[in-house]
């Protein structure tokens, strides 16, 4: 399973970043109490699917002059560098020059070190201070069959609420992790995850659920697996991923569309 690419910035996040001038200090952050970690089961329903048609030209026009931050791995990658690409040029546009910066999130054993990379780049680079959607992902490697998911879900609510609180300018948005075609313990303890960033987020209308995207299938059926105790997950679709993990063009367009249309509609 690929695990590890290595760090790139592209050069709208460079230009992006040039232009963030104002640092801000971060304090301590609290962590609120939480609901308790659902548990994935063969009764689960399948996730409410985002709307992931491809914006015409008039719905990508909404999004010039925004400035979008987005912080990620690879399969972020594949939505930024494949199928955002892609959909602006199904609708004969071009993406604005300087609208997208995305960074690459380093990897490591503890994916709480994303999360303070993400707060260090808002309050400290100046992100806060110039972008008007920032959000982060983490990837599927970040969350095991033995992750604490409660505890890191505890730690991305909180840093969250301090940052939208102390940036209300800011649209953050929220990023369902990727699932995969293998490992049923992992997806299991993804979807677990998953859950509770929609119990929290999806009635905000600021949830980017990529999750029920790359697990809903072009006939409209949610791909499905079962781990050996009987625990309900899901899994990406074959037609959307190149390796079982990353995904393929189709796979990158269908994400971007939904991401694309999400950012059309918390467009001032």
């Amino acid at each position: 399973m690929p695990m590890r690419r290595m760090r790139r910035r592209s050069a709208a996040v460079l230009l992006l970043l040039a232009a963030f001038a104002v640092a801000s200090c971060a304090g301590p952050v609290g962590i609120p109490p939480a609901p308790e970690v659902p548990s994935p089961s063969a009764e689960a329903s399948s996730p409410p699917v985002p709307d992931t048609s491809t914006p015409d030209a008039a719905d990508l026009d909404a999004l010039a002059g925004m400035h979008v931050f987005f912080a990620h791995r690879s399969v972020g990658a594949d939505v930024m560098e494949m199928g955002v690409p892609a959909v602006y040029a199904a609708a004969g546009a071009q993406p604005p020059p300087d609208g997208f910066g995305d960074h690459w999130l380093d990897q490591t054993d503890d994916p709480a070190t994303k999360l303070a990379d993400f707060d260090r780049w808002v309050r400290e680079d100046g992100v806060g201070e110039r972008a008007d959607v920032a959000f982060m992902k983490l990837g599927y490697v970040d969350i095991l069959a033995d992750t604490d998911v409660q505890r890191l879900f505890d730690e991305y609510r909180a840093m969250m609420d301090a940052l939208e609180s102390d940036y209300p300018e800011v649209v953050f948005l929220h990023a369902t992790v990727s699932v995969t075609a293998w490992d049923p313990e992992n997806n299991a303890a993804i979807e677990a995850f998953n859950a509770l960033m929609r119990d929290r987020y999806a009635d905000t209308g600021r949830l980017y659920d990529l999750a029920a995207v790359v697990s809903t299938c072009a006939d409209g059926t949610p791909a499905r697996g079962e781990t050996a105790e009987g625990a309900v997950y899901y899994r990406i679709c074959d037609e959307f991923t190149r390796d079982g993990g990353h995904l393929n063009e189709h796979g990158a367009t269908v994400a971007a569309s939904a991401l694309l249309r999400l950012l059309v509609s918390v467009a001032p």
